[in-house]
């Protein structure tokens, strides 16, 4: 009887022992647990940043396209207007140029009048 009762005691001991070192691992993997949620949380914090910064990114990406196209709009429209005043004023020249020869043939009679 004293034996069983020694081993009722042993065993008592080590159900006790088992529950504590139970109830640690418990503790250890929570802690780990919260940890790992904290680290998750301030990951998905730096990742909703990033992807901020990317739209933010994008949008003035977007932005600077449409002022792209806007200046390149305004050089076609400039240069269109460039050649429309540079043939305008070669037509002038060409006019310019035909009248000063008619007076110069003009004179050229009055002073010579047998051509």
């Amino acid at each position: 009887m004293e034996n069983q009762t020694h081993n009722t005691l042993g065993a008592s001991s080590c159900e006790a022992e088992h529950q504590e070192l139970m109830e640690q691992i418990d503790i250890m993997v929570n802690n780990k647990k919260l940890d790992w949620e904290r680290k998750m949380r301030a990951l998905e914090t730096r990742l909703d940043l990033w992807d901020q910064e990317l739209a933010n990114a994008q949008t003035c990406l977007e932005q600077k396209g449409q002022e792209v196209g806007l200046l390149h709009q305004k050089l076609d429209s400039l240069e269109k207007c460039n050649l429309a005043m540079t043939q305008n004023d070669e037509g002038q020249l060409q006019t310019l140029k035909a009248q000063v020869k008619k007076l110069l043939q003009k004179k050229k009679k009055k002073e010579d009048p047998l051509i």
